[in-house]
């Protein structure tokens, strides 16, 4: 970096300084990404109340294998029983996708938040370097979350995280992802079989929805039907009457 040059002056005397400035704004300064594209940048989290859930989305490195094919999965559902209800933080429903996890939580507070995803992402980070035999992050990037604050909020991630795998193509419109907790969401408007869906469905253990955003808020617009597909914008708000009518009406954004 250029240095820059200051002047003193003392009594018949002019003494210069070279010096180099360290901090402020740079070309190329601050931390280098990880990964190809940008991670989440670091901003303070918006703020959570008591009974407020939390959408969180957990992204991991590029280039591993699919979370959801054979040991590796089985690590993620064993790592998402055993963090369902730790540090305050409780794991309401879960999908897991090839690259990322979505989980619903409950929490009092994000100091539970963070240490319940610490005490998941850890252990769960460890335990799939092992099975892949590599070293490094699993989980570089900070997870995201987004607070769930109306009825309408919570239907849409209800609906976007249970039907995650249909949005990317991997899971039958009509069918339950088996990598979510579908299976035991008491909710759908018409519930499969099992037996049309599987003999018997592995999934992780949950906890129980406790707020009243995720037992009886949401179900103020409705069930949810097998065959809805999440909204392409999961951040969106806009309270919608019905499915039919929120498809014909143009967007106010």
């Amino acid at each position: 970096m250029k240095p820059t040059r200051l002047l003193l002056h003392h009594k018949d005397r002019h003494i210069e300084f070279d010096f180099h400035q360290h901090g402020g704004k740079r070309k190329s300064a601050g931390r280098k990404p990880k990964s190809a594209e940008p991670g989440m940048p670091h901003r303070q989290r918006a703020r959570k109340k008591r009974g407020e859930p939390l959408h969180i989305t957990a992204r991991l490195a590029d280039g591993l294998p699919s979370l959801r094919r054979g040991g590796a999965l089985r690590i993620v559902l064993a790592a998402l029983s055993a963090s369902s209800d730790r540090h305050g933080m409780r794991i309401v429903h879960y999908s897991i996708q090839k690259d990322h996890l979505h989980l619903l939580v409950e929490a009092d507070d994000r100091t539970c938040v963070a240490r319940g995803m610490n005490a998941l992402l850890r252990p769960l980070a460890r335990a799939l370097n092992k099975r892949w035999g590599r070293r490094g992050q699993a989980f570089p990037e900070r997870y995201h979350d987004e607070v769930i604050s109306t009825p309408t909020q919570a239907r849409n991630a209800l609906r976007y995280v249970l039907q995650n795998g249909k949005k990317h193509g991997v899971v039958a419109i009509s069918s339950m992802d088996l990598c979510s907790s579908a299976p035991v969401f008491d909710g759908w408007m018409e519930r499969p079989s099992i037996a049309s869906i599987s003999a018997a469905p592995v999934i992780a253990a949950v906890a129980p929805a406790s707020t009243w955003l995720l037992t009886t808020g949401w179900r103020r617009h409705g069930l949810l039907d097998i065959r809805e597909l999440p909204l392409r914008d999961k951040h969106a708000t806009r309270p919608r009457a019905n499915l039919a009518q929120s498809s014909r009406r143009p967007s106010s954004r």
